[in-house]
């Protein structure tokens, strides 16, 4: 987020964070507090919800691996020293006679049914209406449980705050002011493409009618918000 350490000073592991006049979020100008409970509500799921459903394509064809979208990310979310909400994997490209790199930007994805939030006593990690996994730093204690929990490898602790844990939201100060995230705005190949899966428009539209979209790590079944278009042959 924008100028966290002026909004959010750095604060020990002991205080409360209640104190500090701040949360690490804001989300849909409703409180934090509020939005948990309708969250881990029994019955939230079965609540009908009239919010956008986010989510984003990433196609892998038009990746660069220029790394734009993680400096975007870095600048606006102002994450701890050599930690990333949204990094890119390199690896290489075996079809001979072309020889390559393979970049594949990686982030939370957003899980129907996330494993973090499952794993998080403190219920610090819940779903918000519009599907974001969204993070209470007025509830998490740093436990680390949802870091070993995700399968992606998307949270970290934010040691200047006790380790509190950090993640991927879609920007969702910037969704707030109808500003797409700024890794999607950063990126000059077009490769992120996002938007509200229940009215979808544009360029998202379409890739969203594709039949070749995939989540990552495909064998752990899980359903997400950012799926891919995998590579051409």
């Amino acid at each position: 987020m924008k100028n966290l350490p002026e909004a959010f000073p750095a604060i020990s592991e002991t205080q409360n964070l209640s104190e500090s006049g701040a949360s690490r979020r804001l989300f849909l100008a409703q409180s934090l507090a509020g939005i948990a409970a309708i969250a881990i509500s029994s019955h939230a799921s079965a609540m009908p919800s009239t919010s956008p459903q986010w989510g984003m394509i990433i196609d892998l064809n038009r990746c660069t691996g220029c790394q734009s979208c993680v400096i975007a990310c870095k600048a606006q979310n102002d994450t701890a020293p050599f930690q990333f909400n949204t990094k890119i994997i390199e690896s290489e490209k075996h079809h001979a006679p072309l020889l390559g790199s393979i970049f594949t930007p990686i982030q939370c994805n957003h899980c129907e049914n996330p494993p973090c939030v499952d794993s998080c006593s403190n219920k610090a990690l819940f779903k918000l209406p519009s599907g974001i996994v969204a993070t209470d730093w007025n509830l998490c204690t740093g436990l680390l449980s949802c870091v070993t929990a995700c399968p992606y490898d998307a949270l970290h602790a934010d040691k200047r705050y006790g380790n509190r844990i950090d993640k991927c939201d879609f920007c969702q100060h910037r969704l707030e002011q109808e500003l797409l995230p700024a890794c999607v705005t950063a990126c000059g190949s077009g490769a992120r493409l996002f938007g509200d899966m229940n009215a979808a428009k544009g360029e998202f539209a379409e890739y969203l009618q594709r039949g070749d979209l995939v989540s990552r790590k495909p064998e752990l079944k899980l359903t997400t918000r950012v799926r891919y278009i995998p590579l051409r042959n």
